[in-house]
């Protein structure tokens, strides 16, 4: 009969039995690998997300390419003083006024087709820190945004600069303003991508989440725009997301921020509608 080592006896099926494995220690780092690794798995299978994000680049750039050719066929036709205000990189961004609801649609998608299928469950089931779960969708969104908007916006920009040829003006990336509109431009579309992806955890509904985003970047500004330019007009339009957006890209702003202080705010609105959504994911059910 086999003995331990103190030499005592010991039953053979105790003898035989393996050794209990040791398992490492759950970290809060671990964790958070973890559950980065399960959103990024969910977040490629997305059909949803590459549509989006095909669209948005096929619109971006063939505005920009539509709109610069427009402008180089009929260059010869503008008046002395449309030739003297025509700014060749403003004109080929324009497709910016538009393409941050293609990014805020994107972000939504990330939380509210779990919630449609209901794999959101599943999911808190298997985290049961919520919060940690939208953290990771967001650097997620935040990372792959910033990369997707850089392409867009950069495509965009060469493309439609290279259609504004011979006596029309046109840039290129080294001229002065140039790379700053297209960071900034990129900067705009993430933040977008962002407050996108926090509506769509207030929302839990890819249509409620859109037709915010809407709201948000189009009607709104349409009412806004027609108060009396008084004081609530003055203290209210230049903190619009759309025309915090459009500091960030446009050469001219006006009234509006300036670019630094416009990301920052921008950037507010993102952290606000973050806190309501951590907030809200730990007090609801589902």
């Amino acid at each position: 009969m086999p003995t331990d080592t103190s030499g005592t006896p010991v039953p053979a099926a105790r003898a035989r039995r393996p050794p209990v494995p040791r398992h490492a220690p759950v970290t809060p780092l671990s964790r958070g690998r973890a559950v980065l690794a399960s959103e990024w798995i969910k977040l490629r299978s997305l059909r949803s997300l590459r549509a989006t994000a095909l669209s948005g680049f096929a619109f971006s750039v063939g505005l920009a390419f539509l709109v610069c050719s427009g402008f180089q066929a009929r260059w010869h036709t503008l008046g002395a003083q449309a030739q003297a205000h025509f700014r060749p990189v403003d004109t080929g961004l324009g497709f910016l006024q538009i393409t941050p609801l293609f990014f805020g649609a994107l972000g939504a998608l990330v939380v509210t087709t779990e919630y449609g299928t209901g794999q959101i469950r599943g999911t808190f089931v298997a985290t049961p820190q919520r919060p940690l779960v939208l953290a990771a969708k967001a650097l997620l969104v935040g990372l792959l945004g910033f990369g997707l908007a850089l392409v867009t916006v950069s495509a965009a920009f060469l493309l439609g600069q290279s259609r504004l040829s011979g006596a029309t003006p046109h840039a290129s990336p080294a001229d002065s303003g140039a790379a700053g509109a297209v960071l900034g431009g990129a900067l705009y579309l993430t933040l977008t991508g962002l407050l996108g992806l926090f509506l769509g955890a207030l929302a839990r509904s890819t249509a409620v989440a859109i037709s915010a985003l809407l709201c948000l970047f189009t009607i709104l500004p349409v009412l806004v725009n027609n108060l009396p330019k008084g004081f609530v007009w003055r203290h209210t339009v230049p903190y619009l997301p759309s025309n915090l957006g459009f500091s960030l890209w446009h050469s001219h702003v006006g009234f509006l921020l300036r670019p630094v202080s416009a990301g920052c705010v921008l950037a507010l609105y993102v952290v606000v509608t973050a806190a309501a959504g951590m907030a809200l994911l730990r007090t609801r059910d589902g």
